[in-house]
């Protein structure tokens, strides 16, 4: 689906930055175009939990979640 598409080009991302050193903050900036301002806004930014899923899922996929997607029938 378009969502599905959508969150696997922020989890490349996510995980781009990740791996190149960014922190989650720079991640965010850069996947989600805003971040709140203030460290006690940032630390209760939804963006920040989103991030935080997007690597989580994203080094799953990496280590061997991508299968899943590979082994999945689409309904004809």
């Amino acid at each position: 689906t378009r969502q599905q598409t959508a969150r696997a080009r922020r989890m490349l991302q996510a995980v781009d930055g990740f791996k190149s050193g960014a922190s989650q903050r720079e991640i965010a900036e850069a996947v989600f175009r805003r971040v709140p301002q203030s460290r006690h806004e940032w630390q209760a930014a939804s963006e920040r939990f989103a991030v935080m899923d997007l690597i989580k899922d994203s080094l799953a996929m990496i280590a061997g979640g991508y299968r899943k997607l590979l082994r999945h029938r689409r309904r004809r």
